[in-house]
């Protein structure tokens, strides 16, 4: 590992881009970080989540995209992040995007917001100073943190983007046993819950290759389906679920109706946020009820895990759309409704601000247009 570390000047050009407070020297070693040792780096972390993993990123990008740093404080690392470079042609700059990172909080560590704020300088500093870089933070949400991270976020000069278009995302608290979790769901979510069992459904976590043959055989048919516009990673389980950690290996759970699958779920639970990566179903998980039946073993069995504090449901694709019920129904008294926080950026020049919001236009216009000719695809179908 190759050490990088140093200070910030109070002059740099993105103060007067930002207006923010010059931040100060952040006192931290950064060190890059091979491939073969990041997941074994990131496991140590409460907050680590798929997409910091190399066993995601490495199936997703390509190696020399990818920046890993790792960030110690007297010899003791106390933060990491993964950052994807993003060359744009014939500029001389390019975008690092970072995804729901840094990991700032290890096991058996309090929370140390300060700590998380000198790790974003230090950020700052290597990838928008030293390499020239426009970088981009798209914060996680998170029942607990979100509002330290963003104010920590602004206090390193960051500027932030536009709110998403549906930002509501869902936390069951499942530091507590299934009988309360149970209890604490709406009552409605509970009578489509016991309608669900009378059924009959088995719900069964399923492991390795045949997990994710019926899973995907499942997806694909959902897709099918529904014409869904699927711009999810989802190429990317058979490298996760052959993660060298066992720790970061997703689980799958399939509900099944007279052993065949008619629903199924992918759930990452290598951190103390354990998330709902992906879900399919036939077209009989809809009369049966089997999300509430699929949702409800998935909560049982993390309440089970000691490190797991939060199940994340994710949200919703647009405002009005359907799944916010049902994830309401399901944080219940005892949950958590958060919004998901705008995506951050930092530009350590004027050009390279003028460069990265020109293409953060265009990324989310070009976003706006593939939902578009979808939808008026499939209402010509």
């Amino acid at each position: 590992m190759t050490a990088l570390s140093g200070s910030i000047g109070a002059d740099d050009p993105i103060n007067a881009i930002s207006q923010a407070e010059p931040v100060e020297a952040h006192g931290l070693d950064v060190e890059l970080v091979d491939a073969a040792a990041w997941d074994e780096l990131v496991a140590q972390f409460r907050d680590v989540i798929h997409e910091q993993t190399e066993c995601f990123n490495g199936a997703r990008w390509r190696q020399e995209q990818l920046r890993r740093l790792a960030f110690s404080l007297n010899g003791t690392v106390v933060g990491a992040v993964v950052a994807r470079i993003i060359t744009i042609p014939l500029t001389g700059t390019a975008l690092a995007v970072v995804r729901w990172g840094p990991l700032w909080r290890k096991f058996g560590e309090p929370d140390q917001p300060a700590t998380l704020g000198r790790i974003y300088a230090a950020m700052v500093e290597q990838l928008a100073e030293r390499e020239g870089h426009f970088l981009v933070v798209f914060p996680r949400s998170d029942a607990e943190v979100s509002a330290v991270e963003v104010d920590q976020l602004a206090r390193a000069g960051f500027v932030a983007g536009q709110p998403t278009e549906a930002p509501e995302r869902y936390f069951v608290n499942v530091a507590m046993s299934a009988e309360e979790v149970r209890k604490s769901l709406s009552q409605k979510w509970r009578y489509n819950l016991k309608k669900a069992e009378k059924k009959g459904l088995a719900a069964t976590f399923v492991e390795g290759e045949a997990g994710l043959g019926q899973f995907l055989e499942l997806y694909r048919d959902m897709l099918e389906r529904k014409q869904f516009l699927d711009l999810s990673p989802v190429d990317t389980l058979d490298s996760l679920m052959a993660a060298e950690d066992q720790t970061l290996r997703p689980k799958i759970l399939i509900v099944s109706e007279n052993d065949v699958p008619v629903a199924g779920a992918v759930i990452d639970c290598s951190g103390e946020r354990a998330v709902y990566l992906y879900g399919a179903t036939n077209d009989r998980a809809l009369p049966l009820k089997a999300g509430y039946v699929l949702h409800w073993e998935v909560a049982k069995h993390l309440a089970e895990q000691p490190q797991v504090k939060w199940y994340d449901l994710g949200g919703g694709a647009s405002g009005d759309c359907s799944l916010h019920q049902f994830k309401r129904g399901f944080v219940g008294k005892t949950g958590v409704i958060s919004d998901v926080p705008s995506l951050h950026f930092y530009a350590g020049s004027t050009w390279a601000n003028m460069v990265g919001r020109t293409v953060l236009l265009g990324l989310e216009l070009k976003d706006r247009l593939l939902k578009t000719i979808h939808r008026v695809a499939r209402s010509r179908a």
